[in-house]
C-alpha cells in the first residue's frame, strides 16, 4: 500500500502509517491528495526560481560538482573547495555556504521514442550517484549511498509519456473511470504482465499546451516480464508499442485505429534506473542528517537526508530538510514546521481500523 515493489523498506512503511493515518479512510479513492494546477515544475519550480532572481539570485545551470573537499578538525567540518566537471574550482570563502542534493531518483534517465526504446543506464552515466560516493568515503557522517543506487534491477521502472491530437482516449478514460481528467487516482491494469498504470493529469498539463492536446503518464514495475500482447519486455518496447499493449488491457484497440492511422498521438519510454531508490531497505546512517555533527558551512538536502519521522516521496519532506539546514546554520529565530500528528487521535485511527477492514 505504501511502497511499489515487495522488497521495499518496511521501515518506510511505517513512517508512511504514522505520518498519514489520518488519511487511511480515504486512500481507496485517494482523497486528501493536494494537487497543483500544472505540472510541478511550472507550478511550484517556476515561481520560486522567478521569485528568486528577481531578489538577486543567480542560478548557473549545466554546472557540474564533481567532488567537494573538506578540512576536518576534532569537532568541526567545513566545506573549501568545489570541483567543477570542467576542471574549475570553487574556493570558498568565510561567507560561503553549500547546500549538497544527494542522490536523485531521475538521474540517468534515458527518453526513447515512438519507434525507439530507451537504454537502461547506471551510475557511471550519474552525476550525483558518483559525487555522493565520494563525499561518503571521506567521512561516516556523510552516508552511505550504496543501499540506494547499487541494486538497479530492483530499482528500475520504465515510464512513458503519451500524447494525443485527439480526446478519443482521454474520453474513453473519463466514462470508463467516472473521474474527469485530475481528480482520480491511478488506473492499474491488475493482469498486466509489467503491471502497468496510468494517469490523466487535470488538463492542460502545461501553460502552453493547445485545447486539441491530451496527455497522460504512466509506468510498469515489471519492465523484465514479455507483454501480455506485445512479444517483447517492456525494456525492449518502443512508445508505439506500450501503446499498443495498454490499448489491448483497456481493448480499445478498433476505438483507436483510426487516431492511430491519422498519426494523431505520440509516447515517449524512458528508463529509469533509480527510481524506486527511495524505497530500498537501508539502516540507520545510510542517509545523512541534514546537518551533521560539526558542519559549519555545508547541509544535506532533499529525499536522501535524513528527516526524522517524516516520509520521502513527498515534496513537504524537501522542504523540510531545507527548513531544517536554513534554520540549523543560520540565526533565523525562525523553528522547522510541526508534523501534523495524527498517530495518537482515537478519531482518526478508528476511522483507520474501519478503512483497512472494509
Amino acid at each position: 500500500m505504501f511502497a511499489f515493489q515487495k522488497w521495499s523498506s518496511l521501515a518506510e512503511m511505517r513512517r508512511y502509517m504514522k505520518r498519514f493515518i489520518h488519511l487511511v479512510d480515504g486512500l481507496y479513492k485517494l482523497g486528501g491528495v493536494m494537487r497543483t494546477k500544472y505540472n510541478q515544475y511550472h507550478s511550484v519550480i517556476v515561481p520560486i526560481q522567478r521569485y528568486l532572481e528577481e531578489r538577486g539570485v543567480k542560478f548557473d545551470f549545466g554546472c557540474e560538482v564533481v567532488d567537494i573537499d573538506f578540512s576536518f578538525s576534532s569537532d568541526v567540518k567545513t566545506a573549501t573547495v568545489l570541483h567543477l566537471k570542467d576542471k574549475n574550482e570553487i574556493v570558498l570563502g568565510e561567507n560561503d555556504y553549500v547546500f549538497i542534493t544527494n542522490g536523485s531518483i531521475t538521474e540517468s534517465s534515458d527518453n526513447g521514442t515512438w519507434d525507439k526504446a530507451p537504454k537502461l543506464k547506471g551510475i557511471s552515466d550519474s552525476g550525483s550517484w558518483k559525487l555522493w560516493k565520494k563525499l561518503a568515503e571521506k567521512d561516516p557522517s556523510f552516508g552511505n549511498p550504496s543501499p540506494f543506487c547499487d541494486h538497479i534491477d530492483l530499482q528500475k521502472w520504465y515510464s512513458f509519456t503519451a500524447t494525443f491530437k485527439d480526446s478519443t482516449f482521454h474520453d474513453y478514460i473519463e466514462n470508463f473511470s467516472g473521474n474527469v481528467d485530475g481528480t482520480g487516482g491511478l488506473i492499474t491494469m491488475t493482469d498486466s504482465n509489467w503491471f502497468m498504470s496510468i494517469v490523466i493529469a487535470r488538463q492542460p498539463h502545461f501553460p502552453n499546451q493547445p485545447k486539441d492536446v491530451k496527455i497522460l503518464w504512466g509506468y510498469g514495475l515489471y519492465p523484465d516480464r514479455k507483454g501480455n500482447f506485445v512479444n517483447k519486455t517492456m525494456a525492449e518496447c518502443s512508445g508505439a508499442e506500450i501503446l499498443q499493449e495498454l490499448f489491448f488491457h483497456l481493448k480499445v484497440q478498433e476505438l483507436m485505429k483510426p487516431v492511430l492511422d491519422a498519426g494523431k498521438l505520440n509516447c515517449i519510454p524512458v528508463a529509469m534506473p533509480f527510481i524506486d531508490s527511495l524505497f530500498m531497505p537501508r539502516e540507520l546512517g545510510d542517509r545523512p542528517d541534514v546537518v551533521v555533527k560539526g558542519a559549519s558551512n555545508f547541509a544535506f538536502l532533499g529525499q536522501f537526508a535524513e528527516a526524522p519521522k517524516d516520509c520521502v516521496f513527498t515534496v513537504e519532506y524537501s522542504v523540510r530538510t531545507a527548513q531544517m539546514a536554513v534554520y540549523g546554520l543560520f540565526d533565523t529565530g525562525k523553528e522547522v514546521h510541526p508534523m501534523y500528528d495524527s498517530a495518537h487521535n482515537p478519531k482518526y485511527l478508528l476511522a483507520a481500523l474501519k478503512a483497512i477492514s472494509r
